[in-house]
């Protein structure tokens, strides 16, 4: 395979603006798409051996097919630069955190829990946290975040993901061979737009003519959700929309978040040094970025909306290296911001 790339600075900066970025029909000579499949980093690999099974010569191939498939279908950046194979979640510093609290949902019960703080270091925060905890996965695409959780021991009943393409998730079963085996459960719906349950040709889908028409498990509502959810990852999600929005987004999430202290919700997205509206991703759109100190004060606000005693303890870092992306929507002061948001 031709021109080859090295993964290190691409996937590092892991720029995950999948599902609702647009609804622009996109095709191979779309400056989105890359005609090459950068070199698989060690623990995607593994996960396609070792997980799906398949022969590591057989692996790259077995890549390239799925990504066309799916890109024919949800014509995304994430698919088309291969970003999902990144497996960006696994990355998060408190990704080692997110595993032993699904790992100890095999069993029952209460247990006192010293959570992880952004450095990766133990904090002096102590949550007693209730089993089985479940894990939900907001822009989920193909799964493979959820995949990497199962691999890594945690048990797949209790993980649930949620996009706004029903194709990515049918094509995840494909991708990853695992049909008769995963036993998570999706939601197909817009966070924007999630009052009630979403259903036939009622789900916002932009691609839904070129789906896949094979079996899926069964789709659950997001309001069945609510309330149940210990640990929420949002990616690539908030920078998406504007300031209001994301107000709107944060409440819904929390209204998903079981009421215990220490459910959490982290993730990365595009910050900036200097906060404040941008040009949108989509047409005569916006987006706000965040620093650390504006990430505080848009939780506090979240807190403060939500009411009843609401509260949460916040950490975020931001690289100081600027980020350049070279699209439309770039700024000179773009970061990669990181976070951990957790309920008091």
């Amino acid at each position: 395979m031709a021109d080859v790339q090295n993964p290190q600075s691409d996937m590092d900066r892991e720029l995950l603006t999948e599902t609702a970025t647009t609804g622009k029909k996109l095709d191979s000579g779309d400056s989105w798409y890359s005609h090459s499949i950068p070199n698989l980093p060690e623990p995607t690999r593994q996960l396609f051996e070792q997980y799906s099974g398949i022969p590591p010569a057989q692996v790259v191939e077995h890549i390239e097919q799925m990504r066309l498939r799916a890109f024919a279908v949800c014509p995304y950046p994430c698919i088309g630069q291969s970003r999902w194979l990144s497996l960006g979640l696994s990355r998060h510093a408190l990704y080692p955190d997110v595993l032993a609290r699904l790992c100890q949902s095999a069993t029952e019960g209460t247990v006192q829990y010293q959570s992880l703080g952004m450095s990766g270091q133990k904090s002096n925060r102590y949550y007693s946290i209730s089993h089985p905890q479940k894990f939900l996965d907001l822009g989920c695409c193909l799964g493979q975040d959820l995949r990497k959780l199962v691999f890594d021991g945690a048990p797949s009943e209790n993980l649930y993901g949620l996009d706004i393409e029903e194709a990515f998730i049918k094509i995840g079963y494909e991708v990853f061979l695992d049909r008769d085996s995963l036993k998570s459960q999706f939601v197909v719906e817009d966070m924007m737009l999630a009052d009630g349950p979403k259903s036939g040709s009622d789900r916002p889908q932009r691609f839904a003519n070129n789906a896949s028409t094979s079996p899926i498990t069964p789709l659950v509502p997001l309001s069945s959700l609510d309330e149940q959810i210990s640990i929420i990852a949002a990616n690539s999600f908030f920078h998406l929309y504007n300031y209001s929005d994301q107000l709107k987004l944060a409440k819904r999430m929390v209204q998903l978040l079981s009421p215990q202290p220490g459910s959490m919700i982290l993730g990365r997205q595009l910050g900036s040094s200097v906060p404040g509206e941008y040009t949108g991703m989509k047409d005569d759109d916006t987006r706000y970025a965040h620093d650390v100190a504006s990430f505080q004060r848009f939780w506090d606000r979240v807190a403060e909306e939500v009411g009843d005693g609401c509260r949460f303890r916040v950490e975020s870092t931001m690289d100081e290296v600027e980020l350049i992306l070279g699209q439309k929507w770039s700024e000179p002061n773009m970061r990669m911001l990181r976070f951990g948001v957790w309920r008091e």
